[in-house]
């Protein structure tokens, strides 16, 4: 199977894909492994960001898309641009699923990370991925 993790931070979306192999797993490299976004209230570049990430997911053939949930409300609520990040992924024509970041905790207590081709910026969104494969099929 093919996955993508991704992670909303700020005006970037982190992402990573990853191919598993039986039990194993490894970084699909695709010279692609974040998109920013230089002016969140133009609607040129909001454009461009959504023409650019569905060109990369259906390039990717992922066949499980996820997302890193963010707090919507308190201290550490996530940013503005981030959600609207969120609502432009979920808009296109792919399955994509919210992980909230106490489920990625609780899968992955005891699970020790290979990062072997995974850029440090990219690790949430590994967690990500490593949670979706640890979940029952639906």
């Amino acid at each position: 199977m093919k996955y993508c993790g991704i992670e909303l931070k700020g005006d970037e979306a982190r992402v990573i894909g990853v191919e598993t192999k039986g039990e194993s797993y490894s970084v699909i490299t695709s010279g692609v492994d974040k998109f920013k976004i230089k002016d969140p209230s133009s609607q040129q570049d909001m454009q461009a960001f959504a023409a650019a990430f569905q060109k990369f997911l259906t390039a990717g053939h992922f066949d499980a898309i996820g997302i890193k949930g963010r707090m919507t409300k308190g201290r550490f609520a996530g940013g503005s641009t981030s959600f609207k990040m969120e609502g432009i992924i979920q808009c296109m024509p792919f399955s994509v699923s919210i992980i909230n970041p106490a489920t990625i905790r609780s899968k992955l207590k005891d699970t020790e990370l290979d990062l072997a081709g995974c850029k440090e910026y990219q690790i949430e969104a590994l967690k990500v991925v490593l949670t979706m494969m640890a979940m029952p099929a639906v």
